[in-house]
């Protein structure tokens, strides 16, 4: 009989345990695969016991009791039978119809210690049976008390592993939502970081453009002083549309263009621009929608529609339209006979162009064989006009010439072309001067102090300083003499005249060249002019 404080039969049981938990730490994720192997183990060490114990007690006579009470005192039995009981009944590890399932067992942790199983072994074949268990020591319920107690500890470390399985688990959730806020309260920062940094950013760069934008205000308003300033210094007139000579109809279909005339005086140095004749007319028809510039010379000895000194309508040469009605009679005569819309102008003698070119440093022309004749012939004339000494030109070709040599470039004609080619050599004066002018826009104070009161306009200043605002994006395209066909010949007073052929055609080719108006119709007034052309002249 085993002593009731000997729990030596334990210690290989014990060891198992032991084993068992050693293989649970080592394999923490895989519980449940332990679990299959040690009941799978406990089931081959209970199959090889009890066949043992079988074996034993048949052959032994010294229990004195029956093979069914042994049944019954068997501990092993309790835990083989699912229903709790022994014997025959269902569930039995000795009933016919024992199905050798061993769903019913305690899970025990591991397999029997080869101790244990030899001790049982023992009292089986010593038939130490007791009424109530192997032996009086009280083997039955010691055994079942440990087994629970070893479940409930193993069960117990289970739950130990859960739990800390569980928590860490927790804690590794709430580091990464420790590190996702982290990370999410840096990206924030980051972010506000670089918002600040691109509202600075684009804060400093609308700070720069409104400075720039600033800047370039006050320079244009200081311009504008500025300019205001140098046009009060021009010889202004005051005019009314009603005096000019506008047909309403011409006047709506050339809204497109701004025409302005340009008049050259052939008065002297010192003499006044009133009661002068104009040697030169040029008419600036400018495109308003994109700023080309076509340039239009009209013949001084033109046969036209004019107001003569006593205020009646004459047919006479151009010319003498400013010596007796001023740049209005010029302005309102070119209206009246050609169907033109011209409300502005400016005149100057020529004096204005010397002064004009020399304060601009010179300008470039072309000098042909023929002009250089006629120059170094009229240069000292003019010189003495103008108040200046002449140079002579010795070369022809592409040069740069002074005030007094512009002068008479403009002015010479009876063997460098006539009136046609000194309306020619006057546009190239002025297309060279207003290029010299718009590049050296410095040049203006002294343009304003000595040519500017010489030249006479009719201009408002905001409409001069529009046009000057305009003037970098001006091209001048092309320019035309009028009139295409005349004759030009002495009429019965003995004066020399260039006679459109006819007026009418003549205003139907302008408007198609210079205005783009391919299907023109003259109006009544320039019809009744033409025909009146014809009847005092004869010439068609």
């Amino acid at each position: 009989m085993r002593n009731n404080d000997d729990w030596s039969w334990f210690d290989g049981f014990d060891s198992d345990n032991k084993e068992d938990t050693t293989l649970v730490n080592d394999n923490k994720g895989d519980r449940e695969a332990i679990r299959r192997n040690e009941n799978s183990s406990y089931r081959e060490a209970a199959d090889k016991y009890e066949r043992e114990a079988r074996r034993r007690s048949q052959g032994s006579s010294s229990s004195g009791r029956s093979r069914s009470d042994q049944r019954k005192s068997d501990p092993r039995e309790r835990r083989l039978n699912t229903g709790g009981s022994s014997g025959s009944g269902r569930g039995s590890l000795y009933s016919d119809g024992h199905s050798m399932e061993y769903n019913g067992y305690e899970r025990s942790g591991g397999a029997y210690d080869s101790r244990v199983r030899a001790n049982r072994q023992g009292g089986y074949a010593a038939g130490s049976w007791s009424g109530n268990g192997w032996d009086n020591d009280g083997f039955n319920s010691d055994e079942d008390r440990a087994i629970r107690a070893r479940n409930l500890a193993r069960e117990a470390r289970y739950k130990d592993i859960d739990a800390r399985a569980q928590e860490e688990e927790l804690r590794r959730l709430r580091e990464d939502a420790s590190y996702d806020s982290e990370r999410d309260n840096r990206n924030r920062k980051r972010q506000k970081r670089l918002a600040k940094k691109q509202r600075k950013k684009k804060n400093g760069k609308g700070r720069k453009i409104k400075k720039i934008i600033l800047a370039l205000l006050i320079l244009f308003l200081l311009f504008c002083g500025y300019f205001m300033v140098l046009a009060s210094h021009f010889d202004k007139v005051d005019t009314s549309d009603k005096d000019l000579g506008i047909d309403p109809a011409v006047d709506d279909a050339l809204s497109g263009y701004r025409n302005i005339a340009v008049l050259g005086s052939d008065a002297r140095r010192d003499e006044s621009l009133d009661g002068s004749r104009t040697d030169a007319i040029i008419i600036l028809s400018i495109k308003k929608s994109n700023g080309d510039i076509n340039m239009i010379s009209i013949m001084r000895d033109s046969y036209l529609k004019l107001e003569n000194q006593n205020k009646e309508l004459v047919l006479d040469k151009i010319t003498h339209a400013h010596h007796w009605a001023g740049g209005v009679g010029t302005i309102s005569a070119l209206n009246r006979s050609l169907d033109l819309n011209i409300k502005e102008y400016v005149i100057f003698n020529w004096q204005a162009v010397a002064d004009t070119v020399d304060a601009l440093d010179g300008i470039t022309v072309d000098i042909k064989r023929n002009e250089l004749r006629d120059l170094n012939k009229w240069g000292p004339e003019t010189g003495k006009n103008v108040g200046r000494k002449y140079h002579r030109i010795s070369k022809t070709g592409e040069q740069e010439i002074d005030g007094v040599q512009a002068t008479t470039y403009c002015r010479i004609r009876k063997t460098s072309g006539g009136d046609p080619g000194r309306g020619r050599r006057y546009k190239k004066v002025m297309a060279a001067v207003m290029k010299k002018a718009i590049t050296h826009p410095w040049k203006l104070n002294a343009l304003a102090n000595d040519v500017f009161p010489n030249i006479r306009t009719n201009m408002s200043s905001p409409g001069m300083l529009w046009a000057v605002l305009r003037a970098p994006g001006y091209d001048i395209k092309k320019s035309y003499g009028w009139p295409k066909k005349y004759y030009g010949g002495i009429l019965g007073n003995g004066l020399w005249y260039a006679v459109p052929q006819t007026l009418k055609w003549n205003v139907k080719w302008l408007h198609k060249r210079a205005f783009e108006q391919n299907d023109y119709s003259v109006s009544d007034t320039c019809s009744d002019i033409s025909d009146e052309i014809i009847y005092q002249t004869g010439i068609q």
